[in-house]
């Protein structure tokens, strides 16, 4: 329930080490690892490491190899061997010279089924075929209809050899003398032969040769461009070359451990002290909260600074959820089928739905409804809670007004809830001016409760609070903060209390600022109102499902499966999306910000 406190860690290595301690460091995956640019200024004498990648080149290359020859390189594959650049020059060269194809030349794209016939015809050898100096061959294939029709020239002399067929086509090698190739090739084009180059060597012999020196040359490529992919990391100063990132500060003594017994100096510092990198944000929460980071990481991170606003986020949506979706049948199915695919997909939105469904059955109990029976529950009802029938009925008239009160009581506490948030998270970072003079602040709670207070004593006929007194310490000078916080805020800091723009712009733009943050509690207020207008839209309509249900004679069972899954589909998506948007705009805008950037560990 918490951000994941983090220290800025500082490596620093000669140069002759730096490439090992790069890759232990990155690939220890315990580090967020920072640009080296924003550690290099005018006044510390740092240079960038920066550095020429023909890795990438020779990379390219021997993919472009793989391609052409159907081959798969390992690239999980450690290097067995150093190469340097003139070794790995002359190889690409040879096996060059002895494929021919590690060259951005178009090449000729194979069918599977071409494959087949070519691997079947390798039995005799390609290199003996090309050695052959009186016969001419042909390699290709020719449509099934036109095989039979071979028969038909018997005398001609060729002889020919099936390698592979499927439904449409006929593979075949042709052999014939040189002085009969020119009419034995009029006879097959008049068949549709398709001709195909028949190779100069065996490619897959051939690869089984060079697979080793292959892999190996691959893998160190592969090494070296990832090092120097990485150099982006690295600052030089004087004699050691420095790589920095944000470590878990729980991790620390991990991270340096994977360095072993490599000549490596660590500076371990808060955050703070290097403002010129952005802390990134790592959440950390209970078993409860935690699938609701999906939401809030969808609004926008908590900066390292800020609070995490997850648990209570979890907890008010899920309250909401299940006041607007109560029905226990419903609810129990929702929290064993969002729990059982939470487990079986890891999927934090099925998880979700599994907690949702914890206060749908609650509220379903509450509200006496399962799977829209309203007097199933009653006997229990009565038992319990010694009434005389429900404990509420949703659909009695006398309890429609006191469910729609509900649900603005249930708003009014959510956003007082949420201004003391907003006074405490800014009070944690000194931001005054929005503690004392904000609308969220302690200006704006003491006129928000002052109303409510007020109305409510009013609505129930126990006192007037709006006496003149009250009405100037608790609505005047509010709005005169709201109306002056610009000025207060700078006053605070001794600064020159004069607005830029002047005193007449200032007062006109503020005072419709003022006009627009009066309304919004209003509006923010009855926003509310929703709550109970959904808790009456899902009993009427499982009132319509049972309505159908009796309508029915025969398959009044299966009326009630599918009139229940309806309503779960339909209004457990609408009274989601309505929480998300009560979460969005009626909390999230009064006590959160955001801005953060999330925690990501280098890959080496």
């Amino acid at each position: 329930m918490a951000i994941v406190k983090m220290k800025f860690v500082e490596t620093a290595v000669d140069e002759a080490h730096l490439d090992d301690a790069l890759m232990k460091g990155l690939g220890s995956r315990k580090i967020d690892a920072v640009e080296a640019s924003g550690m290099v200024t005018e006044d510390n004498g740092g240079v960038l490491l920066s550095a020429d990648n023909p890795y990438s080149d020779y990379l390219q290359t021997l993919d472009n190899f793989a391609h052409s020859v159907s081959y798969e390189f390992d690239r999980e594959r450690k290097p067995k061997a150093t190469y340097r650049e003139e070794e790995i020059q002359a190889f690409l060269k040879e096996i060059d010279d002895k494929f021919g194809v590690t060259s951005d030349a178009e090449q000729v794209i194979l069918t599977p089924e071409d494959e087949k016939a070519i691997d079947a015809l390798s039995e005799c050898g390609f290199e003996r075929i090309h050695a052959c100096k009186y016969l001419d061959f042909a390699l290709g294939r020719m449509p099934r209809e036109s095989f039979p029709k071979l028969t038909m020239y018997r005398d001609v002399n060729f002889v020919h050899h099936r390698l592979y067929e499927n439904a449409q086509y006929v593979w075949m090698i042709i052999v014939t003398s040189d002085s009969y190739a020119p009419e034995v090739k009029k006879i097959f084009e008049s068949l549709y032969f398709e001709p195909m180059e028949i190779p100069a060597y065996d490619v897959h012999k051939m690869l089984e040769e060079y697979k080793e020196r292959l892999d190996d040359v691959y893998a160190w490529c592969l090494y070296r461009s990832r090092i120097i992919e990485n150099y982006r990391y690295v600052a030089k100063f004087k004699d050691d070359c420095v790589f920095s990132g944000f470590v878990q500060a729980a991790d620390v003594e991990e991270y340096e451990s994977v360095f072993g017994d490599l000549p490596v100096k660590f500076t371990v510092k808060e955050p703070a002290e290097e403002p010129q990198f952005k802390c990134p944000t790592l959440l950390k929460n209970h078993w409860f909260a935690r699938p609701f980071e999906l939401f809030v990481e969808m609004y926008s991170l908590p900066a390292y600074c800020d609070f995490d606003p997850t648990a209570f986020f979890a907890f008010t949506y899920c309250l909401l959820f299940g006041i607007m979706f109560s029905d226990m049948g419903q609810g129990l199915v929702l929290l064993v089928l969002g729990l059982w695919l939470e487990k079986k997909k890891n999927s934090k939105l099925f998880g979700i739905i599994g907690r949702c469904g914890i206060f749908s059955t609650i509220f379903g109990f509450l509200f006496g409804s399962f799977f829209g029976y309203e007097e199933l529950l009653t006997p229990i009802h009565e038992a319990l809670f010694h009434t005389n029938g429900k404990l509420f009925d949703v659909m009695a008239n006398q309890n429609t007004m006191t469910l729609l009160m509900g649900a603005l009581v249930i708003g009014a506490v959510l956003i007082i809830c949420s201004q003391c948030l907003n006074i405490f998270n800014n009070a944690r970072q000194k931001k005054w001016g929005e503690v004392l003079f904000s609308q969220n602040g302690i200006a704006g709670l003491v006129f928000y409760i002052y109303i409510l207070a007020a109305m409510g004593m009013q609505l129930l006929k126990m006192g007037n609070l709006f006496t003149f007194p009250l009405v100037m310490l608790c609505i005047v000078l509010p709005c005169v903060c709201f109306l002056m916080k610009e000025v207060f805020e700078k006053l605070m800091k001794h600064e020159k209390a004069k607005p830029h723009g002047g005193w007449g712009t200032y007062i006109t733009q503020q005072f419709f600022e003022v006009f627009e943050i009066l309304l919004s509690f209003i509006t923010n207020s009855m926003s509310y109102l929703r709550v109970g207008g959904f808790v009456l839209s899902h009993a009427g309509m499982m009132l319509v499902v049972m309505t159908l249900m009796k309508m029915v004679s025969h398959g009044g069972f299966a009326v009630l499966i599918f009139g229940n899954a309806f309503v779960m589909l339909l209004e457990g998506l609408v009274v989601g999306i309505q929480s998300l948007r009560l979460e969005y705009y009626e909390m999230f805008s009064r006590y959160y910000t955001g801005g953060g950037v999330k925690y990501e560990v280098t890959a080496a």
